[in-house]
C-alpha cells in the first residue's frame, strides 16, 4: 500500500514487512475472535501507507523535479488491481453454487462497490450489507480513495512555496478538523460503526502517516528548527517498541464496534495512529536495533510481503472456519487451520499473480526520469548520510519513481537542490501496496462463508 541506514536507494527495510504482518494476523485472529480489538490493525496500515506514498511523493519531486500522477496511478493500479479482480471473480462461481438469489443479488452489488472503490461508504450508508465475501474491502476502498486524492493534493501545495512551507501545519489542522468532526457527528447521535467506516472521520490516520513522512523528509533536509529537527526525531524513534507494545495492548483490549460511539471514536483512534506513528519510525530508523532486526526476521518479513492478498484471501476463510470449523472443533484449531489455508491461498496470489505482473510493467511505469530531467538538480544531496538514509519498503517491489508523461506537473523552480533528503527514494511494497490498498482489516466479522 515503501530505513535508513544499512539501505540503498530503492532497497528495502523488512522491518517494514514486520508490521504489515503484525497488522494483518492481528485482524485475522480478530475475525476468529480471539483478538478483540484486532480491528485496529486497520490503523497500522493506514499510517504506515500514508507515511510511504507521501515520502515516496515527496521523493519524486526533488529527484525529478515534479510528480507524475499518471505513473504513480499506474504503479498502483498494477500493484493492486490484478489480485483483487481475480479475488472478486472467485467468487462469482462459489456464490452461484452455494447461495440463494438473496445473497447472489447481495454479492453483486458489493462487488460493484468494491471494484469501483466505493465500499466504504456503502458500509457507512448500509453497514450490515457486506456479505461475506466483500466485508472487508472497505479499506482498500478507503486507500484508493486516499491515492486518488492525496496524490493531487500535495502537487497543487507544492506549486506554492508559501502553501509547501506550511505543509505541516496543513496535515496537522486537517487531523484536528477530523477529530473534531468526529466529535460534531457523535453529538449528532451518529453510530459507531458510521464513524469507523466513513472516510471522512477515519482519513486522520492516514494523514498521521502523511505528517510523519513529512517530518522526517523535512528533519533530512534541515529545513526544520534545530528543536524539531534529526536530534528529536532520533529521540521519538526509540521509543518504537513502546509505540508498538501499546499497540498490541489495545488490540487486545479493544472495544465492541456495535453500539453508540466508543472512547476510540472521542479521539482514541488518534492516539492509535499516533502510537503506530512512532512504532513506524523505530522501525523506518532501526532503532534501537533488536526491535528493527525482530521486525525483520524472515517469518515476520515473509508474511508482510504476503500481506495484501492474505488480507484479501481471509475473510471468506475465516468465515468458512467460523461457521463450520469452530462448532467441531474449537476456536484456536479452526484459527491455525484457516491461517494455513490464508496463507496458501495468499501464496498463490503473491507468486503467481502480483510477481508475474510486477515483472511485466510497462516501461515508462517503472522509468525515473529522461535526460531531460536528469539535467535538473541531483535528488542525492550533500550532508544527509547515516539515520536519516533511505525510505525504503518491500523486497523487490518496484519504485515509485517519476515517469515521464501525461498527468505530470513540474513543481516550482528551485524545489530541488544539494541537501535534499537524499534517501527519501524507495520502492513501492510488494506487501500490501504501500500499506494497501493492501492494507489490511474489515471491522465486521465475516458471515456465513460463501
Amino acid at each position: 500500500m515503501p530505513g535508513i541506514a544499512g539501505g540503498g536507494p530503492g532497497g528495502h527495510n523488512p522491518a517494514l514487512d514486520g508490521l504489515r504482518a503484525i497488522a494483518v494476523l492481528t485482524v485475522f485472529f480478530h475475525h476468529m475472535d480471539l483478538v478483540p480489538g484486532g480491528y485496529l490493525g486497520v490503523d497500522l496500515f493506514l499510517v504506515l501507507s500514508g507515511f510511504l506514498i507521501t515520502g515516496l511523493l515527496l521523493a519524486e519531486r526533488d529527484r525529478e523535479g515534479w510528480i507524475s500522477l499518471r505513473a504513480f496511478w499506474a504503479r498502483r493500479a498494477f500493484r493492486l488491481l490484478p489480485a483483487f479482480y481475480i479475488f472478486v471473480a472467485a467468487g462469482i462461481p462459489l456464490v452461484l453454487i452455494v447461495k440463494g438469489a438473496d445473497d447472489q443479488w447481495q454479492f453483486l452489488r458489493n462487488a460493484l462497490a468494491a471494484v469501483f472503490y466505493v465500499a466504504n461508504i456503502q458500509r457507512t450508508l448500509n453497514p450490515p450489507d457486506s456479505g461475506a465475501w466483500f466485508g472487508h474491502v472497505w479499506t482498500l476502498s478507503l486507500e484508493e480513495q486516499f491515492y486518488l486524492v492525496w496524490p493531487v493534493a500535495l502537487v497543487l501545495i507544492c506549486r506554492s512555496r508559501r502553501l509547501r512551507n506550511r505543509l505541516p501545519e496543513i496535515l496537522i489542522s486537517a487531523v484536528l478538523l477530523v477529530l473534531i468532526w468526529r466529535e460534531v457527528l457523535i453529538s449528532a447521535g451518529v453510530s459507531n460503526l458510521r464513524i469507523y467506516y466513513a472516510p471522512d472521520t477515519r482519513v486522520d490516520a492516514l494523514l498521521v502517516g502523511c505528517l510523519l513522512a513529512v517530518w522526517r523528509y523535512e528533519a533530512a533536509r534541515g529545513t526544520v528548527t534545530r528543536r524539531f529537527g534529526t536530534p528529536l526525531l532520533e529521540r521519538v524513534a526509540r521509543f518504537g517498541p513502546a509505540g508498538l507494545l501499546a499497540v498490541v495492548v489495545l488490540f487486545a483490549v479493544g472495544p465492541d464496534l456495535t453500539g453508540p460511539p466508543t472512547w476510540l471514536a472521542r479521539g482514541g483512534y488518534l492516539l492509535v495512529a499516533v502510537l503506530a506513528a512512532v512504532a513506524i519510525l523505530g522501525a523506518d530508523q532501526r532503532r534501537p536495533g533488536w526491535y528493527h532486526r525482530a521486525l525483520s526476521c524472515a517469518p515476520a518479513s515473509w508474511v508482510g510481503r504476503i500481506s495484501y492478498s492474505l488480507y484479501l484471501w481471509h475473510f471468506p476463510v475465516t468465515g468458512v472456519a467460523n461457521d463450520s470449523l469452530v462448532p467441531r472443533f474449537g476456536r484456536v484449531p479452526s484459527a491455525g487451520a484457516a491461517l494455513v489455508v490464508s496463507l496458501g491461498l495468499a501464496s498463490a496470489s503473491y507468486y503467481l499473480v502480483e510477481r508475474p505482473v510486477q515483472r511485466r510493467r510497462p516501461a515508462w511505469v517503472n522509468a525515473r526520469g529522461t535526460s531531460a530531467r536528469r539535467s535538473r538538480p541531483a535528488f542525492a544531496g550533500g550532508g544527509v548520510t547515516g539515520p536519516i538514509g533511505v525510505m525504503t519498503s518491500a523486497a523487490g517491489a518496484p519504485g515509485m519513481t517519476g515517469a515521464p508523461g501525461g498527468g505530470s506537473l513540474a513543481s516550482p523552480a528551485g524545489a530541488p537542490g544539494a541537501g535534499s533528503a537524499a534517501g527519501m527514494t524507495g520502492a513501492a511494497s510488494a506487501a500490501g501496496g504501500t500499506g494497501p490498498a493492501g492494507s489490511a482489516g474489515p471491522a465486521s466479522r465475516p458471515g456465513a462463508g460463501a
